[in-house]
């Protein structure tokens, strides 16, 4: 396992280190919202996601019904491939406890929401309950965020949540099912732990979606149950895909890089 050459900004540990919105890699977004949510899967941000239905639509039945998302939290970026994977099981991980707070707060108002524009004002007016003080801050910060005046020392914010998050709000009532019925679990631990790395190494049927995560550190993970495995990462608007369902029986190691490297390991 090596470290990337940013890898010392690994401790993403503080409220203030969460992205609200998408984690993209983009310095700089102009507009921060894409006003034409057309889903033309031509322009914009639905290029990545006709990439990732595409990749999707490609494997056979009986591997599509049995996904297991595990997404980095990030800027939840992930919620995106909720309704474009379908997936049995999902678990959301980061190695910051506030982002994985993010996460449950933002499941819990999308749950209770009627649609997306009901969502969308809600997170904008702080019009939902929060269970503590870490909530409450979180709900100040994204309510900031909607209204376009959140501090830097309070979180980090590039695009609207309405791009970030664009097409699950397109498909708003899918999401909010799977949301509510399929297991969804979280891990508060970075990709390169231990109790990750033995997660990923026994669990089958991962697609596991890393965002920008490779621009930090470089794991190694194992994989014991490669057939229905499947590992992607974004890169500004590149987008890395790696299908190990043709590597036959484990283990096998994947070098976590951009454009990923697929280690045979044998007993």
């Amino acid at each position: 396992m090596s470290t990337a050459p940013h890898g010392h900004f690994q401790e993403f540990d503080q409220i203030s280190a969460i992205y609200y919105g998408t984690d993209d890699g983009f310095a700089e977004l102009t507009p921060p919202c894409e006003k034409d949510h057309n889903q033309d899967h031509v322009n914009g941000l639905y290029r990545v996601f006709c990439r990732f239905e595409e990749f999707r639509n490609g494997v056979g039945p009986r591997r599509r019904e049995r996904i297991h998302l595990v997404s980095v939290v990030g800027g939840l970026y992930g919620l995106n491939l909720i309704p474009l994977f379908k997936p049995r099981a999902m678990t959301f991980f980061d190695i910051n406890p506030h982002a994985v707070a993010f996460f449950e707060l933002v499941r819990g108002v999308w749950m209770m929401s009627d649609n997306a524009e009901d969502f969308l004002s809600r997170l904008a007016a702080g019009a939902y309950p929060v269970k503590d003080e870490r909530d409450a801050m979180l709900r100040n910060n994204l309510a900031a965020k909607a209204g376009e005046f959140l501090a830097k020392d309070r979180g980090r914010s590039k695009r609207s949540l309405r791009s970030s998050w664009r097409y699950a709000l397109d498909h708003f009532e899918l999401t909010r099912r799977l949301l509510a019925e399929t297991p969804v679990a979280t891990r508060v631990e970075g990709i390169t732990s231990t109790g990750f790395v033995d997660f990923i190494r026994d669990e089958p049927d991962v697609w596991l979606f890393c965002s920008n995560v490779f621009l930090f550190v470089h794991p190694d993970l194992t994989f014991n149950r490669p057939a229905n495995a499947a590992i992607f990462s974004t890169f500004f608007d590149e987008t890395d895909m790696l299908d190990l369902g043709g590597e036959g029986e484990g283990p096998v190691t994947v070098q976590c890089r951009r454009h990923s490297v697929v280690t045979r390991v044998t007993a």
